[in-house]
């Protein structure tokens, strides 16, 4: 895999980042590192913004890195760090995506990577009668770039039906 050798506690370290445990809060669903005690959602706009504020992370603030400089925009894009860090944003957001469904099958999510000026992996249920925090019509030239990746993602991997059949 590589030369130098990680250990098994950074193993475990991503493994957290990149399985994480969801806590369900006032219907409202959040990693368990941002989820609050209690909601009042007078504070919020909807749902949405308070699922899509809360889990949202910056990719470069849960790893060490060299890749801030000192003016705007704060991020060298062109530092392997960035890049490393763009990199894990697109896995993570995929790994998300594929814990929400497992853990809440009965529910939708949209989980959204973007890298304007850092990468950033969110997520939010899909909430009927709500707008989700990004419309896809309206990033598509960052969707086709690859700067913007949204997942949208309906009810469980596999039906009870389906996952009878592969274990025969």
């Amino acid at each position: 895999m590589n030369d130098k050798q990680d250990t098994i506690q950074t193993a475990l370290s991503v493994a957290d980042i990149l399985w994480p445990e969801f806590v369900l809060v006032d219907d409202h669903i959040f990693f368990a590192w941002t989820a609050p005690d209690s909601l009042n959602m007078e504070q919020w706009r909807d749902s949405t913004a308070v699922e899509s504020f809360l889990n949202h992370t910056h990719v470069l603030d849960i790893f060490g890195h060299d890749a801030s400089i000192e003016h705007d925009p704060w991020m060298n894009k062109d530092h392997p760090d960035f890049l490393a860090a763009c990199q894990f944003g697109l896995v993570w957001a995929e790994a998300i995506s594929t814990k929400l469904a497992k853990d809440f099958p009965g529910r939708s999510f949209f989980v959204y990577y973007t890298a304007a000026d850092d990468p950033i992996v969110r997520f939010h249920q899909e909430h009927t009668e709500e707008i989700p925090w990004l419309k896809a019509e309206d990033w598509q030239a960052e969707i086709d770039a690859g700067s913007v990746v949204v997942h949208h993602v309906r009810g469980a991997l596999w039906t009870p039906d389906q996952l009878g059949r592969l274990s025969k």
